[in-house]
């Protein structure tokens, strides 16, 4: 499962417990809220705050990273993450404490993502990144089945402190494999074109954000609510569906290493639309919710592949690769926020959390359109083989 390429191995490891800590904590920070008392509408503008925070506070990590350098920005995003975990238990309403919890929340991803995505875009192999991004998802599906499981019992046999101070713990542990790492250069002055490089990964992230900032939280409240508000048969649950999602994930990558991209896209657009259409118009039964839940996990389980498979190759083409995540993530954080103040204005008018799952459904479509312009065909002299286009540069 592992590969030659030692660095690979590290940050599939860190990963590994990064999503696990996530998933025993993280993965019930919408449903804690809610059952904490917070309405739908106020959820989805904390969502939306956070991501507008992450966005005005980004510059910090430029600023930052050059002197400090990745590894220690990384580790810092790290601790920043495993300290939300606690934090949220400090909620109780709509006040300061969900205000700090944000903040938390917001710095950690400032500092996490861009140094995170810059280290596997570097030290990854371009012909390999199919497979590499796969085995990676593999690993973060075994955190995401054990996770939630042991999350949900924890919270409900052993109450939020016992379960989020187990989750900050693993998600500190998470830094330990990163000082093994070798460290990608980064420039201290922006090189020329950095940022005209990044937009075909800026587009490519706001159109992820838009799909899945939104709809995530709306499934969750949606789930949490049809299995009787109870932490253990919504963990239990997010686990089986997990363990769907993950089949497939190592055999997909290849997949695209072989030259399959456009077939990959394609099919992928028509599965995710339709996880879509399961979750917005499914009844709100326990076994309907279930069976819908490990239905559309599982019908996305080559979603991840595909999409980093092609921004991994751009950001590493790119003339810096850390800002080329940099400028990314600003359009996550755009397409994510836009969504959730859209989703938080449809509930406080009345609609349910369930009928704003049907907003992720241009972004499907638009994210098709972009990763069809982000593979090209090249004509070799031996079987036809789909290759990253150069990025696209800015109008």
């Amino acid at each position: 499962m592992f590969f030659a390429n030692r660095a690979v191995n590290r940050l599939a490891v860190h990963t590994a417990l990064q999503q696990l800590a996530w998933c025993m904590s993280g993965a019930f920070f919408g449903v804690y809220l809610l059952r904490a008392g917070l309405a739908p509408s106020i959820l989805f503008l904390a969502s939306a705050g956070v991501l507008a925070l992450r966005f005005v506070t980004r510059p910090l990590v430029l600023v930052l990273a050059p002197r400090l350098g990745l590894r220690r920005t990384l580790v810092i995003g790290t601790l920043l993450s495993a300290l939300q975990y606690p934090a949220v238990g400090l909620v109780d309403g709509a006040d300061f404490t969900l205000a700090l919890f944000c903040t938390i929340g917001a710095l950690a991803g400032v500092f996490y993502w861009p140094c995170y995505h810059t280290f596997f875009a570097a030290l990854g192999d371009r012909e390999y990144r199919g497979s590499q991004v796969g085995v990676r998802q593999v690993l973060m599906g075994v955190a995401a089945v054990l996770g939630p499981a042991i999350g949900g019992v924890m919270l409900t046999h052993f109450g939020p402190w016992i379960a989020f101070g187990a989750a900050a713990a693993i998600g500190a542990l998470a830094a330990a494999p990163l000082f093994a790492v070798r460290e990608p250069p980064l420039a201290q002055q922006s090189p020329r074109g950095a940022y005209a490089a990044a937009w075909t990964g800026v587009r490519l992230f706001a159109a992820d954000g838009w799909m899945l900032a939104g709809a995530m939280l709306a499934w969750d409240i949606t789930l949490f609510r049809a299995l009787g508000s109870r932490f253990d048969q919504f963990g239990g649950t997010l686990a089986l569906a997990a363990l769907a999602g993950a089949l497939g994930s190592v055999v997909l990558g290849r997949f695209i290493d072989l030259g399959h991209a456009r077939r990959v896209i394609a099919f992928n657009a028509a599965m995710l639309c339709t996880g879509v259409l399961l979750r917005a118009f499914c009844t709100l039964s326990p076994t309907s919710v279930i069976a819908v839940a490990l239905i559309t996990t599982m019908l996305g389980g080559m979603y991840v592949p595909v999409l980093m498979t092609a921004f991994y190759n751009a950001a590493k083409a790119a003339p810096c690769a850390f800002r080329f995540q940099f400028a990314a993530e600003g359009g996550w954080d755009c397409g994510g926020a836009g969504v959730s103040v859209l989703a938080a204005t449809f509930c406080a008018f009345g609609a349910t959390p369930q009928s704003t799952i049907l907003l992720a459904l241009p972004a499907v479509l638009v994210q098709a359109w972009l990763l069809a312009q982000a593979y090209r065909l090249r004509p070799p002299a031996g079987p036809a083989r789909l290759e990253p286009a150069p990025s696209v540069p800015l109008p």
